[in-house]
Order: structure tokens, then C-alpha cells, then sequence
């Protein structure tokens, strides 16, 4: 007995795998007191010795005589490992007690238990451990707080205490023998743990579940481009309790399907995540049990292991199902592999994380020990658990039952998190659960309603007030209150609105010759803006459609656009196809009257957009959207008389629509970008200032050039009003911000809309305005048009839940011209508004907590390229259509306007395909921004997991392919100095590698938490300095940390 007192008190423990990787990441965080735990345990000081107050004192010091886990502190060189520290005495012991009276108790109570979980503890050093007792004067409630650091206890812990304190609080208690005994039960369980956790057969376990792990997507709760990756850990908790009814159906589930509440909380808690992560499959970490020797459950202490349970998540699985089989086996699993140590687990997985958060999840859900009052004699009438206003996770969900019923506490990393997004979690989870309890027949899908529709209805704030049936007729209106106002101006012509209607009425008069009228389609080929605007006009007037063909297209593109559009009539010249007229805008010029044949019904224009078959879709585009777009238009814009609007995009891109005939409806003016070129930025900002443009719409991929050629220029634009950008998504850089700064007269709009519905949702950006967001909203949408987030399970998503983006209302397309096949695939009739039609983007969006849309990508393979949408497909099959190519795939590299396509062959055995040959058939076919920046002949084509192509792959390979190309020929040195290369070799001894290269991350070498910290602890005892471990991670490479010593 006296060696193992001897021992207790100089004994250096050893510390198991959990305990390690606590404190490494403890090590990591700036925010040390996120792992303190603050335990309240209510007294009935009519059951303890008086006077209270030195009970309470003396039955402390005794808890922490007989806890040795209490009396750890904890060292990380040279090696990870606890001592022990002997018992304290009362003076010793750090206790607040305060004496308040009754009607301040509660208030104090909750106060002192801020103020002690609130400040780290000094683990090397100790105690790791802090007291507060608060009494009423009256003796009418006490109740003590213990604050101890989760290295020194987990979950269980509490029965432990609660004993102990009962019988300290009653009497004096032999806490020498207790001691002995403790102690002794202590180090054999720590040995219990760390024989069990280096076993061949956890080895094993660790390969096999590491495998699973890795194919997991990660879990991202309110996905954004702007969202931290490190944060101070501020936690805010939110909770619900189940009322009587829904506990007994809660256990009742658990009865009827032989579970446990917590795979049923696991299993409706994995659902709620994988609907607001937007993911099929989640990982929840969550405490197990790890305690291997009877006299463990006598100690507090962290003997726990806490490892992730696998959620898959099918929609259309029945909840039943998801409880019996799929829940059940992964928590089952977890439970046969407890030995596994969770940095082993790490250390094979290897994820992508940030170092200072838990590398495998984001999520956690504990069941919280409870104490029940019935079942207790002693002065302990009651424990609770409160936060302690931090978040160790993204979300943590802790259910504990109390009285019989469940209490459930959301607690959310606030800078990650806002207050609506996890008020929407916490409803997801009510619904869920209690539809689960309900009906175990239901469908995963059916657990949760959708969200409120009201933010897809809401609008910028701007009107749509339409004053005519069709665009002609409202043109025309405009044109008889101002027929000598200037209508369109280019190089060498001008047209008043008089000269351009009359024109209009004339060419119309020639289509009407010709047998055109509403329902057909008449193709455009012009190079003159006036030609253009007149004949748009003119096509309107006879109730047809116009169908821009831009002179750059490849012949046989153009022939099919004709032709599927059943164009017959071409104002233009450069068409060649049987049974299709072509003449120029002035053959068509005649002096019959005709009337006007204007129809609302009549479709305005025909666009074609990539196609995933190879072949482009026409977007026939009819009155209602573009009336309600060119209302809006005038409205948020400002457009009067006074407007001048630069006319800068290709016919064929919808913008052009935008840009001319909203403008000619409020009276302004359509400038031509002639002469100068739209890649000549330097000429396009000249031609801005010279003609005093007050409307600029650009391709976002065009407005950082076109800035900083203001500013080369050092130009001014005092004229320039709204400057508008479209096509892919806007990052507001400084040099974007700095020209709206100098022209705080202009306001920056960004809009989105595919062609299917052209723009549809708006956002503005001012000088006046606090910082940007880099990654600009897409925002809110037009009047009069719908956009719904659609999430995975079919329903309206809350707030923070990415979905596909559906726009119905006033703004689809009537369809794909003569194709209702693809027409039926993605335009469909609204499940939210009756009698709708709603267009499927496609694209991948989130709404933010004040409503605005956020863009986060396509679902499929449909990309933007310098502001033009791309389907990879048609890319694909052109080039798979060669004679000696098997196969082709495509993908993007690059950013912004440095995004370009990429091309992949898979040539037919033996032979190579010729790349010049492929770019040649590539240019005749697509155009020219479809062209592939580098072709690549590939052995084989990768494929993901679940079989589909993994373009990610492919781009890989492209890069280390251009990187080896651009290799310099001329040697570099190794390392910089003799600093870099005794780290490296370290490092390399430690890895068990040849060599460490001095740029390259030492995760890429298998490099992980714990042998990070071995180095770290080599390098402080041989050059004496203390490495900052969060500086290192940032970029865990040999000259980042030779840098770190040098500083």
C-alpha cells in the first residue's frame, strides 16, 4: 500500500489514444475553453452536514482526494503524458462560494456557472478543475458547479461524482483507503485501454472502416463560397422537449422495433443533417464507451472513445427500415469497434480538413447522462449540464431524458450557423422526429414539410408595371410621345423613333408579302445595329419571332438552328439552305400597309443554348417574361428618356434583348459598340466615355478587364449610371470595388437567369454600401417571378439548405423550340403554386438568412465559359463522333476568365488521334469559346466510386502534365539552408521516408496529428523554441517550420 501511495503521488501516466487526440486538437484551437465542462448539481441542505458551507468544502476536497482523473495535468514533451498531482487541502482548492437571497439565487446560480466555463485551464500546471457553490441565506436551495476540462471526464463521470458527493456531503468519509483503491483502479485501466487499442486485430479495423470513410462527402451545414474556415468557437444552444404523448410513441418505436433511443435519435438526427447538408450519406461523431474494467465505473474520467457513426440517407427508405437495417448495423458497428482509436482512424482516412476542427465530422450527437431524483437518497437532488457558451462542433445535438422526456439541445457555432438557419434545423428535427415516432411507414422524404413560400415570392422591391399587350404595341406608343428623340445610333446612321418606326411598319410590310405572321420564325444575320433593332421591330409587328444568327457561327450550327427552328425567311445575307429565303433588311422594305398582327400569344425570339445530346437547344421565349423583364428593367434602372444604353452582346446572347428593347420602350437611346471590338478593352472604354453611356451590360468575365482599363486610362465616366454584369458568378475583387468607389454615381447590378427564363434575379452593389461579399448573391428575384429552392427530398428548403433553384411565375420560356421531349424534361408543371410552370436550372443555390440567393454551382455538367454556358456533352460529342476516338470527355480548369474546357480522347486501339485535325473539326462545328485549351490522349477514363466519370481526375492529370512541361531545366537547390535540411531529415526519420522535400506538406508524406507533435517535440528540445502549432498547420511544410524556429 505504501509503494502505490509513492506512486500516486510522483507518477508519471500513461494517456490513452482518446486522451491523446483531445489534446492535440486542444493544442490546435484558440479558443481553449471549448472543451471545459460545467456540471450543476442541486442540494437539499436539509440532507447534509452543517454547517453547509465548510461540508460543501471539505466533500470537495475528498471528491478530488478519491478522482485521481481529477488531479491530472497533462504534458506534451517529449512525449504525451499525465503526472499526477497530490491532493489539495481546503485552502488549496479553488471554490467560489457565494451566499445570495432567495429571490437572487437563480440568477447567481446561472452567472457563476458563465464565469467559471469561461476561462481556459493551464493543463500542464492544473488544476484542470474548478468549483462554485451558491446557497440562498435561507437554506431554501444550494447547489454545487463543477467545472473540470474533458481530458479528466466524459459522460459517465457523473454517476461517480454524484456518488461520492452523497456520501461526503453526509459525513466524513475514508478517503485514504478510497485513494488507494482508485488509483490502483485507475492505472489498471488506462493499461486495459492502450493493450486493447494496439492490437493486430484493431490494426485491422482501422484499414478496413478507414476505406468506408473515405468515400463519405463531407457535411457542410449552410454552404457558402464566404464561409469561415476557422472561427472563435462561439456556441449558442437552442432546445425543444418532447411533450408526454411523443415520448411514449418514442418509446414505443424502441419497444416495437428492438432499438435504442440513441439509434433512433442517430438515425431522424442523420436525416435532418443530410437534408440541410444536401448530402446522401452523414457521419456523426458521437462518444462510446470505452471503459474496460469493473473498477473503471467507480473513476471519473475521459474513457470514452468517440467515433462516427455512418447515416445513409435514401429518400424513398422507409423509416422503419432506416431504423431496423441501415442505422441499427452502423451503430452496431461502432459498438464492435470500440477499440479503435480515433487518431488511428484519422491517420488512415487523411482528410482534407482544417486542423483546428475535428477532422471527420462536423456534427456530434451525445446522450447526455441524466440523474434521476427518484432513484436518489442522498443530498444530490438533481444534475445539469449547461453550455458554456462555446461549440466544440459545427452542431452538437445532446439529448437527455428528464422526468421521462426527452430534452433536446442544438448547440451551433454561431460564426458558422446564423440564429434562422439553426432555427430551421432545430424545426427539421421536430418534424422529423416526431413524424417518425408517429408512422414508421413513411418515407425518409416525408419526415419534413417545406419551408415557408413566402421568400420565393419576394421580390427587390422594384415594380413591373406593364402599360401594353405585346412589346410593338408599347413600343409604339413610346415612339408617337417622342418620334424625334434618337432611338439607336451607330458609326454613320442614326434612326429617330420616328424613322425606326416607320422602318419597322415598312420591312414588316415585306415579311407580310412573304406569308410570314404570328407562329413562324424569321432568322437574323445582320452586322448593322440599326438593321438589327429595325428588324426585330419589324418581326414583332407581324406577330413572328426573331431568331439572331451571329455571323461567327460554324455553318453547320447555323444550318440546324435554321432548320430545327423551321425558319424559312433569313433577313441577312450569308445563309445558304434549300427552301430558306435570304435577302437584306432593305428588299424587305415595302410601301403596302398592313396590320399590325402583334399577339401576346406570339413568342419574341428563338436562342439557342448548349444541349446535352451534342445538339444546341432553342429557348423560344415568349411575351409574358420578356414584358414583365423589360417593366422591371425600366423600373430598377432608372431608364428614361435620358438613358443611353451601350449595346455590347452578340444577338445571339439573350442580354442583347436587354440591352435594346427595354431602352427603346422608355424612350432612350441603343448606342452601338462600334468601332470598337469587345475584347478591345481599352477601345471599348473609350467608345463608353465618348458616347456618354449611362446603361453598361457586360459578361462578368469582361468587367475586371474593362475596370482596370479605366483606371490604365485613368478615364473617368460621370455619365455612367448602372453598370450590369451576367453570365457566370461575379467575385467582387478590389479593383471592382475601387471603380465603383470613383463613380459613386454608378451602381453595380448583378443579375442571373439561364436563357430559359434570361434574367430573373437581381442584386446591387454601391459605393455607399458596407463591404462586399466576394462572392457577390444572385439575390432576390424579379416581380412577378418565383424562385424556389428545392432541396433533396423534394421539399421547399429553409433557410441555409442548398437545392436546386426552380423559377416559375412570369419568367420561363415557353419551351425548347419543336422539342417536347427535352422541353417536357425540364420545364414542368409547379407543385408550389397551382397552374404553374416552373424551369429546373439545374443550378446549385442556397438562400442566406436575409433571403437573398447564393449561387454554388451546376448539378450536372453545364459550365459557364467566359460568361457563355457550356454543355461539356455537345463538346463531348462532336469530338467522339472522329474516326479514330473511342471515347471523349471534357472538363474545366481555371477560374473566372481564365476558365477554360479541357478535352480528353481515348483513341482506338492503336492509333493516336491527330490534335490539329480534332481542333479544326471543333471549329467548324462549335463555337469558338467552346474550343478545348489543351487536348490530352488518355489510357483509360477514371471513374468515381459510384461509377460515374471523374472529371476532377482528369484535370489532375492535365496539370501535372503542364507542370512538367513548364519544369525549368536549371537545378534549385534542395533546401535553403542547414536549418531546412535537419528538419527534413527529422521528418524523414520520423515518416519513415527517403527524403522530405521543403515545399511539399508533410500530410502528403502521411503525416498526421500525433507524429506532427513528435517533431515538434524533437524540434523545441533541440533548438529550444516553442513552434506555433496553428501557424505550422496553415502550411505544414519543412520551410514553413524552419521559418517558425528562425522567428
Amino acid at each position: 500500500m505504501t509503494a502505490e501511495l509513492q506512486l500516486a503521488d510522483t507518477a508519471t501516466l500513461p494517456l490513452t489514444e482518446s486522451q491523446k487526440g483531445l489534446l492535440v486538437v486542444d493544442s490546435l484551437v484558440p479558443t481553449k475553453q471549448i472543451y471545459n465542462q460545467v456540471i450543476q448539481f442541486d442540494l437539499d441542505p436539509a440532507k447534509c452536514v452543517a454547517p453547509l458551507a465548510e461540508t460543501v468544502t471539505r466533500a470537495l476536497v475528498a471528491l478530488v482526494t478519491v478522482q485521481p482523473a481529477l488531479r491530472q495535468v497533462f504534458r506534451l514533451h517529449p512525449e504525451m503524458h499525465a503526472v499526477l498531482r497530490p491532493p489539495p487541502t481546503a485552502d488549496e482548492l479553488p471554490l467560489e462560494s457565494v451566499s445570495v437571497p432567495p429571490a437572487e439565487y437563480a440568477a447567481t446560480l446561472a452567472a457563476l456557472g458563465r464565469d467559471i466555463g469561461r476561462a481556459p485551464f493551464d493543463l500542464e500546471t492544473g488544476p484542470v478543475h474548478r468549483f462554485g457553490f451558491v446557497r440562498a441565506n435561507d437554506d431554501s436551495a444550494a447547489a454545487i458547479l463543477i467545472c473540470g476540462h474533458h481530458l479528466v471526464g466524459d459522460g459517465v463521470s457523473m454517476g461517480p461524482i454524484v456518488r461520492d458527493l452523497d456520501r461526503a456531503l453526509a459525513g466524513p468519509i475514508d478517503v485514504d483507503t478510497v485513494r488507494v483503491s482508485r488509483e490502483a483502479a485507475l492505472v489498471k485501466e488506462l493499461k486495459a485501454q492502450n493493450r486493447a487499442a494496439g492490437s493486430t486485430r484493431t490494426a485491422d479495423q482501422v484499414t478496413a472502416w478507414a476505406e468506408s470513410l473515405r468515400e463519405v462527402p463531407p457535411l457542410v451545414l449552410y454552404p457558402r463560397p464566404d464561409r469561415p474556415h476557422q472561427t472563435e468557437f462561439a456556441g449558442q444552444r437552442i432546445s425543444w422537449t418532447l411533450g408526454a404523448a411523443e415520448s411514449e410513441r418514442f418509446q414505443a418505436t424502441c419497444k416495437r422495433l428492438g432499438v435504442s433511443p440513441f439509434v433512433l435519435l442517430s438515425a431522424v438526427y442523420g436525416t435532418v443533417l443530410a437534408r440541410h447538408g444536401g448530402v446522401p450519406r452523414v457521419l456523426i461523431g458521437s462518444p462510446f464507451t470505452a471503459r474496460r474494467t469493473i473498477g473503471s465505473y467507480d473513476l471519473c474520467g475521459f474513457f470514452v472513445n468517440t467515433l462516427p457513426v455512418t447515416v445513409d440517407v435514401d429518400w424513398t427508405r422507409t423509416v422503419d427500415e432506416h431504423l431496423d437495417k441501415t442505422v441499427r448495423a452502423a451503430v452496431d458497428h461502432c459498438r464492435a469497434s470500440v477499440d479503435v482509436p480515433f487518431n488511428q482512424l484519422v491517420a488512415q482516412v487523411q482528410p482534407d480538413r482544417p486542423s483546428d476542427r475535428n477532422p471527420l465530422f462536423s456534427c456530434m450527437l451525445a446522450m447526455q447522462d441524466t440523474f434521476d431524483p427518484a432513484t436518489g437518497t442522498g443530498a444530490v437532488v438533481g444534475a445539469y449540464e449547461p453550455g458554456n457558451g462555446t461549440a466544440k462542433f459545427d452542431l452538437w445535438l445532446g439529448a437527455t431524458l428528464v422526468d421521462g422526456r426527452w430534452l433536446l439541445e442544438l448547440e451551433y457555432d454561431s460564426a458558422l450557423i446564423p440564429p434562422a438557419v439553426a432555427d430551421g434545423l432545430l424545426k427539421s428535427l421536430r418534424t422529423a422526429l416526431s413524424r417518425a415516432v408517429t408512422d414508421g411507414s413513411l418515407p425518409l422524404a416525408e419526415l419534413f414539410d417545406d419551408a415557408s413560400a413566402v421568400p420565393s415570392r419576394r421580390h427587390d422591391g422594384y415594380p413591373a408595371h406593364v402599360p401594353a399587350p405585346t412589346l410593338y404595341e408599347w413600343f409604339t406608343e413610346t415612339a408617337r410621345r417622342t418620334p424625334e428623340a434618337v432611338a439607336v445610333t451607330e458609326p454613320g446612321r442614326t434612326l429617330t423613333y420616328a424613322e425606326l418606326s416607320l422602318t419597322a411598319e415598312r420591312i414588316a410590310s415585306g415579311l407580310a408579302g412573304r406569308g410570314v405572321g404570328p407562329g413562324d420564325v424569321v432568322g437574323l444575320r445582320l452586322d448593322s445595329l440599326t438593321e438589327t433593332v429595325t428588324s426585330i421591330l419589324a418581326i414583332l409587328r407581324r406577330g413572328a419571332t426573331y431568331l439572331p444568327l451571329e455571323p461567327s457561327l460554324p455553318a453547320d450550327r447555323m444550318s440546324y438552328m435554321v432548320r430545327q427552328s423551321r425558319c424559312r425567311v433569313v433577313i441577312g445575307s450569308g445563309v445558304t439552305l434549300h427552301g430558306v429565303e435570304v435577302a437584306p433588311a432593305a428588299d424587305f422594305e415595302s410601301d403596302v400597309d398592313t396590320e399590325l398582327a402583334a399577339t401576346a400569344d406570339a413568342p419574341v425570339y428563338v436562342m439557342f443554348t448548349s444541349g446535352s445530346t451534342g445538339l444546341p437547344k432553342g429557348v423560344l421565349m415568349g411575351h409574358r417574361p420578356l414584358l414583365n423583364l423589360a417593366a422591371w428593367q425600366i423600373s430598377a434602372l432608372d431608364m428614361t428618356a435620358d438613358s443611353r444604353f451601350l449595346q455590347y452582346a452578340p444577338a445571339g446572347f439573350d442580354v442583347s434583348f436587354q440591352e435594346i428593347v427595354p431602352t427603346l420602350l422608355a424612350g432612350g437611346t441603343v448606342v452601338s459598340r462600334e468601332p470598337a471590338d469587345r475584347r478591345d478593352f481599352p477601345e471599348l472604354v473609350r467608345r463608353v466615355a465618348d458616347t456618354e453611356v449611362t446603361h453598361l451590360y457586360l459578361p462578368v468575365a469582361a468587367l475586371r478587364p474593362f475596370v482596370l482599363s479605366v483606371r490604365a486610362r485613368r478615364e473617368h465616366l460621370p455619365a455612367l449610371r448602372f453598370l450590369c454584369v451576367s453570365g457566370e458568378q461575379l467575385l467582387a475583387d478590389d479593383e471592382i470595388r475601387a471603380f465603383v468607389d470613383d463613380h459613386p454615381q454608378c451602381t453595380l447590378v448583378n443579375h442571373y437567369g439561364p436563357t430559359e427564363t434570361n434574367a430573373a434575379t437581381t442584386w446591387r452593389l454601391t459605393a455607399a454600401d458596407p463591404p462586399w461579399a466576394r462572392h457577390v448573391p444572385i439575390g432576390l428575384p424579379l416581380p412577378n417571378v418565383t424562385a424556389y429552392v428545392v432541396d433533396g427530398t423534394g421539399h421547399l428548403a429553409p433557410a441555409g439548405v442548398p437545392g436546386e433553384l426552380l423559377l416559375g411565375g412570369h419568367a420561363p420560356a415557353a419551351g425548347y423550340v419543336n422539342d417536347p421531349d427535352r422541353t417536357a424534361e425540364r420545364f414542368q408543371p409547379g407543385t408550389f403554386t397551382p397552374g404553374e410552370t416552373v424551369y429546373r436550372t439545374g443550378d446549385h443555390v442556397v438562400r442566406d438568412e436575409h433571403g437573398a440567393l447564393i449561387f454554388l454551382g451546376r448539378n450536372d455538367t453545364q459550365v459557364k465559359i467566359r460568361g457563355y454556358r457550356v454543355e461539356l456533352g455537345e463538346l463531348e460529342a462532336v469530338a467522339a463522333g472522329l474516326p479514330d476516338v473511342r471515347q471523349a470527355v471534357a472538363a474545366v480548369r481555371g477560374d473566372g476568365i481564365d476558365r477554360r474546357p479541357l478535352l480528353f480522347l481515348l483513341p482506338e486501339p492503336g492509333v493516336t488521334p491527330d490534335h490539329e485535325r480534332v481542333r479544326t473539326v471543333l471549329a467548324e462545328r462549335l463555337p469558338s469559346y467552346m474550343a478545348p485549351a489543351d487536348i490530352v490522349d488518355i489510357e483509360s477514363v477514371p471513374t468515381s466510386h459510384s461509377g460515374k466519370t471523374d472529371r476532377a481526375a482528369l484535370v489532375a492529370l492535365a496539370e501535372q502534365m503542364s507542370a512538367r512541361r513548364a519544369e525549368s531545366p536549371a537545378p534549385t537547390a534542395e533546401y535553403a539552408d542547414d536549418l531546412e535540411r535537419e528538419l527534413a531529415a527529422i521528418w524523414a526519420e520520423v515518416l519513415g521516408v527517403p527524403q522530405v522535400e521543403r515545399d511539399r506538406p508533410v500530410l502528403e508524406y502521411g503525416a498526421h496529428s500525433l507524429n506532427i507533435f513528435t517533431v515538434v517535440g524533437q524540434v523545441q528540445e533541440r533548438y529550444g523554441v516553442a513552434v506555433q502549432l496553428v501557424e505550422f498547420f496553415r502550411s505544414p511544410t519543412v520551410a514553413t517550420l524552419a521559418t517558425l524556429v528562425r522567428q
